[in-house]
């Protein structure tokens, strides 16, 4: 029986990141650990391929940057894929290992939004699975003024979830 340690050893690489705990997406431990990374690189990498005009420069990547492009869209591909399948919402995890929210971040608030209207949340997030989509095809298709387009309006995508579930009371 020395292949159950095996196996356990094995699995353990497997286990699933905290944030979809059997059929509940916890959002708060989903955005910092596996939206909010390859969002941020992507961003990043834009502004370091950025050309005098504000555009996507394919001129001013390397190989390494094309690379890291193409693994932080797959990332936000499958992340977002990940949210958008959960059965059911939660702002965050209570068992969760983040400490306090951030300064005006009513998570209570939050979780009442979000069981108030899952539907509306899944959609949103439906809609960042879909962009990321977008953003990784063209990536694969190195396609400076669709990777322009799709990182630019990334951030509208992120924001009109915000607005409504995360800080809804900023735009009153």
């Amino acid at each position: 029986m020395r292949w159950i340690p095996i196996a356990a050893i094995a699995l353990a690489g497997c286990v699933a990141a905290p944030a979809i705990i059997p059929d509940t997406y916890y959002v708060r431990e989903g955005m910092v650990h596996a939206i909010n990374p390859p969002t941020e690189a992507i961003w990043n990498l834009q502004v370091e391929a950025m050309d005098d005009y504000g555009n996507f420069d394919p001129a001013l990547m390397t190989q390494a940057r094309w690379d890291a492009l193409d693994a932080a869209s797959a990332q936000l591909l499958s992340a977002s894929q990940d949210m958008a399948a959960a059965g059911s919402y939660a702002s965050h995890d209570p068992a969760g290992n983040l400490g306090d929210a951030p300064e005006g971040t009513d998570l209570a608030a939050i979780e009442a939004r979000l069981k108030a209207n899952p539907q509306s949340y899944n959609a949103f997030a439906v809609a960042l699975a879909n962009h990321a989509q977008q953003l990784s095809a063209a990536v694969d298709a190195r396609d400076p003024e669709w990777i322009t387009r799709m990182a630019n309006d990334l951030q509208p995508v992120c924001k009109a979830c915000h607005d409504v579930f995360w800080y809804p009371e900023e735009y009153r």
